[in-house]
């Protein structure tokens, strides 16, 4: 049996040519001849997907694409209803809508993802319509359907590649978004408290590729993502955010194990050696744990994450920290001291200061430090590093920076305007760079436009990098590129704090660096240990073998000074020459600079 096409009539507004009702002339439609109802019948039969049903839904008709693409045969078909094509995917309240609607006298349209014999999925566009006995009442339903399988597959495809990183396959920053969307959403729906975020990034994966290059990384970031996606549960979301950050959003993971089992687990496959064809290598993670219990913004979610996963950076490699509650304090904590800094810079609280820097050649100060400090209204006069750090990501830092541009370019011009300097060469300011500062275009312009309408040259500034941003995996790349950029510009580009932390002398050699300051714990002991001795001496000759020069800070005594001297440092900074001072104060204490220092005390210059 074919399906059998129904009358179907022309367009009234058709001209006699095409048979239609001439012009100025109502009558009776022209209907199809015979055989063209049988031609349009049989093409519906080629390409739709045809069923009837009675009102109670048992099937009276199929035609052979039906049974070919749900692999029934007609003889299971018909009497069953269209439940032996039902995959699962849909809901009793899909189906009362869809019937409510066919009910009311209404066609139904939509997609249906359907299960043929042998369990594989389909999907089809589908039309249903009511069919109407010759009492006026539903007595059957018209379904015909379009085969669209290729194309949702393919539109689930491109969907896929959207929340998909290329390299690992595990979901990427759009998909763990959706992950902790969907997560939120059912804690909030089942009051389950026992879902965790994790965010982990790789201790020493810079060294990878730059040891073995980009290759040889990509290679161990596929292979750690393969072992995270092996350790969870499959309905968990294993994340690669970007570089060498994952994120896990773990709850079924944790069923049968505790969170410290857990974590152990994570830590071990991350250590794991990895073969990289012509060697191994062995990394390890810091992780930060927060639990998504009582959380609605992913904002907030991901920030206390990252600060668990900042702190256990902190405290070393291969660390794991929860947010619980000291880091909750320690947030509540950078909250004020956000808001008391948005009123200090109202008030104009924060000031910049400066430390003198004496070169041996001249015995001369040669170059001040500037350095940012806080009139705070309770705790007094605070350094720069009890709150730069706390304020490094927020809008303030640029307004800071901008203000502290100006004070820079205006003291170094009375400076030299009231002939301070060593001999042969005028002096110079050193500016200590947040990563706020080493990246912001806008606060670069805004220190060399100053510079020109000053009468002064990039040169003579010295931008001071800390060290500790070569250290920070992914981002020394662009650290990197921004010292380039700057030392192009014409400014002097020192690394400051050398061996507070792991050296990379391999970055170290390859940037512009003119001069080295050394963390201040190497002048320690120096005047009570030969072993403190030796140390410093061995950094020294390192620096000058680099071709640079080399800063001792945190000289304190005379002794200090005169060691420090005499195992071959090109300059000192510490108490022993001034602690840092106001511009005004340094003024009034220019007669003291300008000669050669033959001696020294802890209060300045003898």
């Amino acid at each position: 049996m074919r399906f059998s096409a129904r009358s179907v009539v022309t367009s009234p507004e058709a001209g006699p040519e095409a048979g239609g009702t001439p012009p100025g002339r109502v009558d009776e439609p022209a209907r199809l001849s015979a055989r063209d109802a049988s031609l349009l019948a049989g093409l519906i039969d080629d390409v739709l997907i045809v069923a009837i049903t009675d009102a109670t839904g048992k099937i009276t008709y199929v035609n052979d694409r039906f049974c070919e693409i749900s692999q029934y045969s007609r003889a299971e078909l018909l009497g069953a209803t269209h439940r032996i094509v039902n995959s699962g995917y849909y809901d009793a309240a899909f189906f009362r809508e869809m019937y409510a609607t066919l009910r009311a006298g209404q066609a139904w349209h939509g997609t249906f993802r359907n299960r043929a014999k042998d369990g594989s999925h389909y999907w089809v566009a589908t039309t249903i319509m009511p069919r109407y006995g010759p009492d006026g009442v539903i007595d059957g339903f018209i379904a015909t359907r379009y085969d669209v399988t290729e194309l949702v597959q393919a539109r689930m495809r491109l969907d896929a590649l959207a929340v998909t990183d290329p390299l690992t396959g595990l979901a990427n920053r759009t998909g763990f978004l959706d992950g902790m969307s969907a997560a939120m959403r059912r804690m909030a729906r089942t009051g389950a408290g026992e879902t965790y975020l994790l965010m982990f990034d790789l201790d020493g994966f810079k060294r990878v590729n730059d040891s073995h290059g980009h290759y040889a990384g990509d290679m161990v970031l596929c292979a750690i993502a393969n072992r995270l996606a092996a350790l969870v549960d499959p309905a968990d979301i294993v994340c690669r955010l970007g570089g060498d950050e994952f994120a896990l959003i773990v709850d079924r993971s944790l069923t049968a194990t505790t969170l410290d089992q857990f974590l152990d687990r994570v830590q071990t496959v991350i250590a794991e050696p990895v073969d990289l064809g012509s060697g191994t290598v062995a990394l390890s993670g810091s992780i930060g744990v927060l639990p998504l219990a009582g959380y609605s913004s992913i904002d907030e979610a991901q920030k206390h994450a990252d600060y668990a996963l900042y702190a256990a950076k902190r405290a070393g490699g291969r660390q794991v920290r929860l947010f619980e509650t000291d880091l909750r304090r320690a947030v509540n904590r950078r909250s004020e001291t956000i808001a008391e800094a948005r009123d200090g810079l109202a008030t104009n609280a924060f000031e910049v200061y400066f430390q003198p820097v004496m070169e041996s050649a001249t015995r001369c100060v040669g170059e001040f430090e500037a350095l940012m400090r806080w009139h705070h209204p309770s705790q007094g006069l605070l350094p720069a590093a009890s709150f730069m750090e706390v304020l490094a990501d927020t809008q303030m830092t640029a307004t800071m920076v901008a203000r502290m541009t100006c004070a820079l370019v205006d003291a170094l011009a009375r400076f030299r305007t009231l002939s301070m300097g060593t001999v042969g060469e005028a002096v110079r300011l050193g500016v200590n760079l947040s990563r706020a500062d080493l990246f912001g275009a806008v606060s670069q312009r805004t220190l060399t436009d100053q510079i020109v309408q000053r009468g002064l040259v990039p040169r003579d500034f010295v931008l001071e990098v800390p060290s500790r941003l070569l250290q920070q995996g992914r981002r020394a790349g662009h650290v990197a590129e921004r010292v380039d950029e700057l030392a192009a510009t014409g400014f002097r580009i020192a690394l400051d704090g050398l061996g507070e932390g792991p050296v990379d002398f391999q970055a170290m050699r390859g940037l512009p660096f003119t001069s080295i300051k050394l963390w201040p714990g190497f002048v320690q002991g120096v005047t009570e240990r030969v072993e403190a001795r030796r140390m410093l001496r061995a950094m020294i000759e390192l620096v000058h073998a680099c071709g640079m020069t080399v800063c001792v800070k945190g000289v304190e005594t005379a002794q200090q000074a005169e060691i420090a001297l005499e195992l071959g440092a090109d300059a000192i900074q510490g108490y022993v020459l001034s602690r840092p001072l106001s511009v005004e104060d340094v003024l009034t204490q220019m007669s003291r600079w300008t000669a050669p220092m033959l001696g020294f005390n802890r209060e300045g210059p003898a």
